[in-house]
């Protein structure tokens, strides 16, 4: 299960534990995490048998609801919730190049801090990002002067540096709304 799976799964039962697996599967779908995250409605069970295997969620109890059949529910052990805010810190204060995966849970998630560390965060990744898109410009330059890597291959840099301005955009826009009072974040 990759990293992004585990931190939506346990963050999403963090937020509305108890929680059966059919409400987390109905409620990620409305968030299109099988789009951004690749986390399609079946590998949701899996998960949460994961998680609770590696003693990160335990079963709360069982829950019905009319005919429909007993669904167990799943609640945030305390080593769960180390876990939990281990992955969002480092999604959050670690930029990855090609990969938008991390970012976008962190949004989904970032309540779960206090508004201070995120906006910190987000003043390092700013500053991050130029660093990946000044090292992108090296690796467009030897793309350029390498005999033999087709002269095309620069392409993946550029889109990376392209969306990297982008998440760098959005950082700033955020940091300001965040600097303004807005959502709610841990000890508000």
């Amino acid at each position: 299960m990759s990293t992004t799976t585990r931190l939506v799964i346990l963050g999403a039962v963090r937020q509305f534990q108890p929680v059966h697996g059919y409400f987390l599967r109905r409620e990620l779908l409305s968030w299109h995490v099988d789009e951004w995250a690749n986390i399609q409605p079946g590998s949701i069970y899996n998960a949460l048998r994961s998680l609770e295997k590696d003693g990160y969620v335990q079963e709360d109890g069982t829950t019905s609801e009319g005919r429909r059949p007993e669904r167990t529910t799943y609640r945030v052990t305390p080593e769960g919730e180390t876990e939990f805010l281990r992955m969002l810190r480092h999604a959050l204060w670690n930029v990855e190049t090609f990969d938008v995966k991390p970012a976008m849970a962190l949004t989904s998630f970032m309540y779960a801090l206090r508004r201070q560390e995120v906006m910190e965060a987000l003043e390092h990744r700013i500053k991050e990002i130029d660093a990946r898109i000044s090292s992108n410009n090296y690796n467009v330059e030897d793309v350029r002067n390498s005999p033999s890597t087709p002269a095309y291959v620069r392409e993946i840099f550029e889109l990376s540096s392209a969306r990297l301005r982008a998440e760098q955009t959005w950082s700033r826009e955020l940091l300001g709304r965040l600097q303004d009072g807005e959502y709610t974040f841990a000890g508000e």
